[in-house]
């Protein structure tokens, strides 16, 4: 019964992103890309690290943004950058969608997509918009912490 109520708690989480999605316009188009995009990263990281454990949380959160980020960043440049970790840089304070990232700052190229670069920091990779050095998205915690 408890797995039961699990599954049907995933199903109804994972569909919440992609309703909330399907009511945008195009105007809100990007906007409702990194919203899917993140809500759908965080659901599914809680429900694969409530099936799963950590290792189904950074499934569940890669698979959920990639879902919800449907219009936004292509999940292909999810998958690159999933599959090229680079090292993290460290930046202090709180990055959100919206932060310019200092020049300093090196940005990797992701194959295929011209429009975005990435870095990771604080156990996150971050998607960025390499016109204006803004970040775009994040799918949620990508790196394991090391102890």
């Amino acid at each position: 019964m408890k797995k039961l109520l699990i599954c049907v708690s995933a199903l109804a989480l994972l569909g919440t992103p992609a309703i909330s999605y399907a009511q945008s316009t195009n105007a809100d188009a990007d906007a409702g890309a990194v919203v899917g995009g993140t809500a759908g990263g965080a659901t599914g990281a809680v429900v694969g690290g409530l099936i799963f454990g950590p290792i189904g949380a950074v499934i569940g959160g890669f698979t959920g943004a990639t879902i919800g980020a449907s219009a936004g960043v292509e999940a292909s440049s999810v998958e690159y950058v999933r599959l090229n970790p680079t090292t993290p840089v460290v930046i202090d304070g709180d990055i959100d969608v919206g932060y310019v990232v200092p020049a300093e700052i090196e940005l990797h190229a992701i194959e295929g997509d011209a429009t975005y670069g990435y870095f990771y920091t604080n156990d996150r990779v971050y998607f960025v918009n390499l016109s204006d050095r803004t970040v775009v998205y994040s799918p949620g915690i990508v790196v394991a912490a090391t102890n």
